[in-house]
């Protein structure tokens, strides 16, 4: 894991608390991944959707069974 990286458990936190946490604690050059487990409310996409909107650049991605959110802020 580079040292610019976080990963947050998001399979369980509120959506909206979710993405004030990130507009709070994400800084410029760093890497927030949040790991969203079975997707069962998909919540994945209004995350995904939610962050584009506001301007991260934001991958999806499915690891080790789990869906996983790759949020990036511009430098």
């Amino acid at each position: 894991m580079d040292h610019n990286e976080k990963i947050i458990n998001a399979e369980s936190l509120n959506i909206d608390s979710t993405l004030n946490e990130i507009s709070r604690e994400l800084k410029s050059g760093e890497t927030l991944i949040l790991d969203v487990g079975n997707n069962y409310f998909h919540q994945t996409d209004v995350i995904y959707d939610t962050l584009v909107l506001r301007g991260y650049d934001v991958k999806k991605s499915f690891k080790n069974g789990r869906n996983q959110i790759i949020v990036n802020k511009s430098r």
